[in-house]
């Protein structure tokens, strides 16, 4: 029997001049709502953004090669400079929360580079033109890049194991530890997103984001302690988030209180989505 392609004609509309993004906007328009709905197509977008890093394992192992790296190194190099006669394990204690935390924040611009990909490369289009949430892009990207972070902190923390790291609390302290610098690194993700949405090459991303990520990862607690920078210095260290979640995880692996510096990591991660969420979401939904 012969196959009929033509397009469904919709009330009013003549299918023969519809464009593919005409399309979209009429089958966006009779999309089904609903949360557990929107829920699923996230899991669906985010199932699938995961299964192409397992098919790619060598770009998610060279990502959590990035901050070990950054830990057996600086490790070996500052540990009797910062804390003369102490051993080595006490500075893997110290540094490995912040090589987590630094290697995340370069990680930012891996993801928008990702998701620019996506857009650039027509997926996006398919995307717009399916019944589904149209937030599923930006959130099954994120929620893919969680797991993603999560693995990669795995690594980070058998590596730092062999240096000595210890996790010294309990059971609640160690899943903080896990989660904190996720949370926190998905919010710095939005702006990464932002960036690609409007992006004419992967090349802005890494060129928007790279110049601030590097300062305010040195003029932080990572390395060194407050007392080790100059006085003019030591205000914007004290108050510079990366302080903040660095010190936080700090405290989570040690057992000490840490309600405090999860509070403030969590406030600037709420700033972040609540600033950078609406306006990427707004971006993608005019993006063309």
């Amino acid at each position: 029997m012969p196959q009929n392609n033509a397009l469904p004609q919709f009330e009013g509309e003549r299918t023969d001049t519809l464009d593919p993004f005409t399309i979209a906007d009429m089958v966006a328009a009779r999309r089904e709502g609903g949360f557990w709905r929107t829920i699923r197509d996230l899991a669906i977008v985010a199932q699938r953004n995961i299964l192409l890093d397992l098919r790619n394992p060598a770009e998610v192992l060279v990502a959590t090669a990035f901050p070990i790296s950054l830990l057996f190194v600086f490790t070996a190099s500052f540990a009797q400079v910062v804390a003369p006669g102490e051993s080595y394990s006490s500075y893997a204690q110290f540094l490995l929360p912040f090589s987590t935390v630094q290697g995340f924040l370069f990680n930012t611009v891996n993801i928008g580079d990702i998701f620019y990909n996506d857009l650039d490369s027509g997926m996006d289009v398919r995307l717009r033109a399916m019944p589904i949430a149209r937030l599923s892009a930006i959130g099954g990207r994120l929620i893919s890049s969680g797991v993603r972070l999560l693995f990669q902190l795995s690594g980070i923390v058998l590596a730092g194991h062999l240096l000595g790291f210890r996790f010294r609390g309990g059971f609640l302290e160690t899943v903080g530890f896990f989660l904190l610098p996720v949370v926190f690194t998905l919010s710095v993700s939005l702006i990464a997103l932002y960036v690609a949405v409007g992006a004419k090459s992967s090349e802005t991303i890494s060129a928007v984001l790279n110049p601030w990520i590097l300062p305010f990862t040195f003029l932080s607690v990572g390395y060194v302690p407050k007392e080790g920078f100059p006085d003019w210095a030591q205000g914007l260290v004290t108050y510079n988030p990366i302080s903040k979640v660095a010190e936080a995880m700090r405290a989570l692996a040690n057992g000490d209180p840490a309600i405090g510096l999860v509070g403030i990591t969590l406030a600037w991660s709420l700033a972040l989505i609540l600033v950078c969420g609406p306006l990427t979401l707004r971006a993608y939904k005019r993006r063309r």
